[in-house]
């Protein structure tokens, strides 16, 4: 049996990669793939599930010289008993591989689930010549843990007598297969790289230098659709965001206008052939590309790096004529034509630039420009791994959690996320960076801003975001209701503690107390647990006593150094008071226990029992 720490690892490490979203079970399930059919990643992550609707078919692998198709279930656990159940999700595999190779048809055409959207169409082209199939469990245990189990054989017993295995001996003169392995972990050079062919305007190439051009290329927008429904949201992975469609704005000014130029072409009212002079175009971006036959250009690894939110709202658009078998409508859709730009053969920094400047016509906000940072990309999946959405691209929480097989993920982000100014302003609080914490924004001015917050650490304390979110929402609640006791409401205090470096002082140091007090252990464990959408009314009453030690002190001492409020305190009084009233709080800023450091809490050695 294979140690579930070393698939993990090779989980994290690919994850962070490719930026993938989707269980621990699927990724490993796609470098099996890789690992076992010698294919490419952009094949892999084709072939492989990254959400639900996947009727039991994690991934497949179709030879076409062998003329076998390979349907994977994984089960990446060390319980013998949740492994064998993934025999039940293979019967469920069959059954839907009964309708589309034996019926050719199937209920509803799975277009929300890439992978089964790539098994239905090669399944439709090779439906009537196929020889086997092999349903395989894959997990940690080898065949010979395993190919005793009752549910192996009973699994088998099942497959004899199918519908299925009769149409393989009778029409095909072919056969079934059973199989148990273990993960593939061992990585091999793939045989080849996947390309994904689309029509090119011909001599319509700008190069930039050897190996690095422009093309142009005329997109059908229905091939854009299908290129989506094959890649998932992989193929926006280079973009600044997701889509916007659920935002009001986003449907105000994008979804509506489009849907109604759609209707109007399905309609017949307008010609198909009105939708380039209205739209824009779109950009694509690819590791290469090779000329095909009559103007094909073959791409590798393609990313839509403009025109996230055209294909969204297609794809949308079309799911609806489907459901409503227009074909009229939806052959008038076929002939929608985009005009492409295809960028090869560019260096990251170059691809980032021309990202930034493919989007500008919605306006971007200078965070959005890091959000594809490995830095990011971690910090996603360190605080999923907790059950928190980190929204590292705007519009990517409501994408996401739409879908319910997605939100199974996410068990302690209760209805709310942490962005990425989220994550900066506490981090720069946490680090008594009070001018970043005041104003976040200045932190995504520059890399070198961005780069002293958001440091390589930071996905070692995904508990510490979660608790400083949770306390800092607590904090501004607190001081807030504080303030409006009447003594403090009818007195100069609502004044002083609106200025920021007050405030920001007294949010500082109330964070570090609730971080180190020895009695606020147990305060500690409870709120590092899930993120809270509004504050706590709990840790709000917690704050009521640190205030009472803090406010009436504070607002005394600025009174008079400020000469009633005439003149300015300096920030070196301001800095000589609040380390002063630290000492007194025995609150430790220099060396003691502080979040995102070195001496932060080892969340490890904590109880939420």
């Amino acid at each position: 049996m294979q140690k579930k720490e070393n698939c993990l690892k090779l989980i994290k490490s690919f994850r962070s990669k490719h930026a993938i979203e989707t269980s621990d079970e699927n990724i490993i399930a796609t470098i099996h793939l890789m690992n076992t059919h010698g294919v490419d990643a952009n094949t892999a992550l084709d072939q492989s599930s990254r959400s639900g609707n996947d009727h039991g078919i994690d991934a497949w692998y179709y030879n076409e010289v062998s003329k076998a198709l390979f349907i994977y279930q994984s089960k990446l656990t060390e319980s013998k008993t949740m492994a064998l159940r993934g025999f039940g999700d293979l019967d469920y595999a069959k059954s839907w591989l009964e309708k589309v190779i034996i019926d050719g048809i199937v209920d509803q055409i799975p277009n929300d689930n890439h992978c089964l959207f790539n098994l239905y169409t090669t399944l439709g082209r090779v439906r009537l010549i196929i020889k086997k199939v092999c349903f395989v469990l894959i997990s940690p245990f080898d065949s010979m843990e395993l190919e005793d189990a009752q549910d192996y054989i009973n699994f088998q017993s099942e497959l004899i007598k199918s519908k299925l295995n009769s149409h393989f001996h009778q029409n095909l003169n072919g056969k079934l297969g059973a199989d148990v392995s273990d993960y593939n972990l061992e990585y091999g050079i793939p045989s080849e790289v996947k390309v994904y062919p689309i029509n090119k305007i011909p001599d319509a190439q700008i190069d930039l230098r050897k190996n690095a051009n422009l093309d142009l290329a005329y997109v059908t927008l229905y091939s854009l659709v299908e290129l989506f429904r094959q890649r998932g949201n992989i193929l926006f992975d280079k973009n600044v965001r997701l889509s916007l469609n659920n935002t009001k704005e986003g449907r105000e000014r994008l979804v509506h206008p489009m849907e109604m130029t759609l209707d109007m072409i399905t309609s017949g009212k307008l010609s198909p052939n009105i939708f380039p002079f209205y739209h824009i175009g779109i950009t694509l971006a690819a590791t290469s590309a090779s000329n095909g036959e009559m103007n094909l250009l073959n791409l590798e690894a393609p990313s839509i790096i403009n025109g996230c939110q055209t294909i969204t709202i297609s794809n949308e658009y079309l799911k609806r004529l489907e459901k409503q078998q227009n074909e009229e409508a939806i052959n008038l859709f076929k002939e929608i034509k985009v005009i492409a730009k295809v960028v090869v053969g560019i260096t990251n920094d170059e691809l980032k630039e021309i990202t930034n400047s493919n989007n500008r016509q919605n306006p971007i906000e200078n965070w959005q420009l890091f959000s594809n940072e490995p830095i990011h990309i971690e910090i996603e999946a360190t605080l999923k791994d907790l059950g928190v959405f980190y929204e590292r691209q705007k519009g990517k929480f409501d994408s996401v959690m739409k879908n319910i097989e997605n939100a199974k993920y996410y068990s302690a982000t209760n209805g709310t996320f942490l962005s990425v100014v989220d994550v900066g302003q506490l981090i720069a609080l946490s680090r008594k960076m009070l001018q970043w914490a005041a104003k976040p924004s200045e932190i995504f001015l520059n890399r070198e801003n961005h780069d002293k917050i958001f440091d390589r650490d930071i996905p070692k304390y995904p508990k510490d975001l979660v608790f400083t979110s949770n306390m800092f929402k607590a904090l501004k609640r607190g001081l807030n209701k504080y303030l409006e006791l009447p003594v403090h409401a009818n007195s100069s205090a609502p004044q002083i503690f609106k200025k920021q470096p007050i405030r920001n002082n007294i949010y500082f140091l109330a964070l570090i107390y609730f971080y180190q007090a020895d009695n606020k252990f147990t305060l500690r464990n409870n709120y590092s647990i899930s993120l809270m959408k509004k504050a706590s009314q709990i840790l709000v009453d917690e704050t009521q006593p640190f205030y009472q030690k803090v406010i009436t002190k504070t607002k005394n001492w600025y009174t008079i150094e400020s000469k009633n409020l005439e003149i300015e305190v300096s920030k070196k009084r301001t800095d000589d008071y609040f380390r002063g009233l630290a000492i007194e709080l025995g609150i430790n800023i220099s060396d003691g226990v502080l979040p995102f450091s070195a001496t932060a809490i080892d969340w490890s050695e904590c109880s939420h029992d």
